[in-house]
């Protein structure tokens, strides 16, 4: 399975067009006009019509507001996921939709989905029987935009697990980390299943039968093809990747002996002088990008592994688990149990 990305900055032009192209037209037949849409976001109103435009996050984020705005339908996350298909996905889209069965799907969605509209992170799990589906935006918004955000992604995913499974794919649970909507019947009309506000985290929890269900249309020469394609455009979004986000990847690329600022200064051709002083510019430094990539590399660990204290603490470079300790109390202001389930 090809690791993904690691996350971009919020001004990196690097998110797909094809939700909003979705929110278009979803807008368009509840008769709302899409004039503004686009306003005060920096990108034109036809350049949601080309399938190469590529957003920043932050534009993402201002393209939905006009949205709400406009509609003024508070449940417009909903309104999008419940419209959403594999072929809204693009090119992700064709490779699931002529993958082999459902743990093929679920690896190459976890691989690929950043070739996709990727405004959440995508979280998945599998343990005692059941198939976890978490939606967390990447980078933190303002409570009306994390519901919107969230409604659609776990709305969406649902539609398209339905269509890549049929009647088979059954929904046991879904979790939402907000306060229950005024418009809750709409939530029971569309999930059909028992429901959780104020949630931990917002998922979906399936039986992991579903990973069993055959893809009938399976086609293994589209399939390659199609990840193909997916790989050549993560290489291109890669690209518009911002200097932060270049150093972010670096580090982590060596998690088992991540490299020094010289080190690094020498995979991006620059001098080391030159690196901290193009960081010093962006507000940052060798040092607090390296801090974060222990700090989400530390809460995979927790979550993810039964590794003990000091076997994370050696493996993040730290001379004791006392030491990994008190740095982790500093990146997140929790002791490191916190983060074990």
């Amino acid at each position: 399975m090809r690791a993904p990305l690691p996350k971009f900055e919020r001004s990196d032009p690097v998110i797909p067009i094809y939700l909003f192209q979705l929110l278009k037209k979803v807008l368009q037949e509840l008769d709302v006009d899409v004039q503004e849409l686009t306003k005060n976001t920096g990108i034109g109103r036809e350049e949601l019509d080309h399938l190469d435009t590529l957003l920043s996050f932050d534009q993402s984020l201002g393209i939905l507001k006009n949205a709400l705005q406009l509609s003024g339908n508070p449940a417009l996350g909903l309104e999008i996921g419940k419209r959403e298909s594999l072929s809204d996905l693009g090119m992700l889209g064709y490779a699931i939709a002529s993958c082999k069965n459902g743990w093929d799907a679920l690896y190459i969605s976890a691989s690929y989905y950043q070739t996709s509209t990727n405004l959440t992170t995508l979280e998945m799990n599998v343990s005692e029987g059941l198939w976890t589906r978490k939606s967390t935006p990447i980078h933190p918004v303002e409570p009306e935009l994390f519901r919107l955000i969230v409604e659609e992604d776990l709305c969406g995913t649902l539609n398209i697990a339905r269509d890549f499974g049929s009647t088979e794919m059954d929904i046991l649970e879904a979790h939402f980390a907000y306060p229950e909507p005024s418009y809750v019947d709409h939530y029971q009309e569309f999930f059909g299943c028992p429901l959780v506000f104020d949630a931990p985290v917002s998922q979906l929890v399936f039986p992991e039968s579903c990973l069993q269900i055959n893809n009938q249309s399976y086609n293994r020469i589209t399939e390659d093809l199609a990840l193909k394609l997916c790989d050549e455009m993560l290489e291109q979004q890669d690209s518009k990747r911002s200097l932060v986000s270049k150093v972010h990847m670096a580090l982590l690329r060596h998690p088992d002996n991540f490299p020094s600022v010289q080190g690094v200064a020498l995979e991006l051709a620059m001098s080391e002088r030159n690196l901290r002083r193009a960081l010093k510019d962006l507000g940052t430094s060798y040092k607090v990008i390296f801090n974060n990539v222990r700090k989400e590399i530390a809460i995979r660990y927790l979550e993810n592994s039964d590794l003990a204290m000091e076997d994370i603490a050696h493996l993040l470079g730290f001379s004791d688990s006392s030491s990994f300790y008190r740095s982790f109390k500093q990146w997140t202001n929790k002791a490191p149990t916190a983060y074990r389930p």
